[in-house]
C-alpha cells in the first residue's frame, strides 16, 4: 500500500498511548538491579498484548554512572511479542485511599501505560 493510500485514523491509532492492567508482583529487593516484576495481562487495549499473556517489567538506568537530579531511568515491559517502554507503571491497589505503605512483592493489579511508538 502506498503511503498516500493509508488511512490517517489507522496511523493515529498506531501511535496512541496503550493501557494494560497486569496482575503480578515484584521479585527481589528494592534497589537490586536484577529486580523484576512478573505478571499476567488481565486487560489490554494494546494490539500485540492480550489478556492471559505473561509479561515482565524491569526498571532500567544507564549503566556505569550516577544519574543527575533531573535524570531517571525507565520501565521496560517484555513479552513474547517484544519489549516496550512504559510511560508509567503504577500499583492500582496502592493508589486507593485508606492504604498505608506498600508491599509490592505481594500480587496486585498494576496499570501500565505503554509509550507510543
Amino acid at each position: 500500500m502506498k503511503p498516500e493510500e493509508r488511512n490517517p485514523a489507522d496511523a493515529a491509532r498506531s501511535h496512541a498511548v496503550r493501557h494494560l492492567t497486569v496482575h503480578g508482583a515484584w521479585q527481589g529487593k528494592v534497589g537490586d538491579p536484577q529486580r523484576i516484576f512478573e505478571g499476567t495481562v488481565t486487560a489490554s487495549d494494546h494490539p500485540a498484548l492480550s489478556s492471559g499473556e505473561r509479561v515482565t517489567v524491569r526498571y532500567q538506568m544507564d549503566a556505569g554512572r550516577v544519574p543527575g537530579a533531573s535524570e531517571h531511568g525507565h520501565y521496560v515491559l517484555s513479552s513474547d511479542a517484544g519489549s516496550s517502554l512504559l510511560v508509567s507503571f503504577t500499583c492500582r491497589s496502592a493508589a486507593t485511599t485508606g492504604k498505608q505503605g506498600t508491599d509490592d512483592t505481594r500480587p496486585a493489579d498494576w496499570q501500565a501505560v505503554v509509550q507510543p511508538e
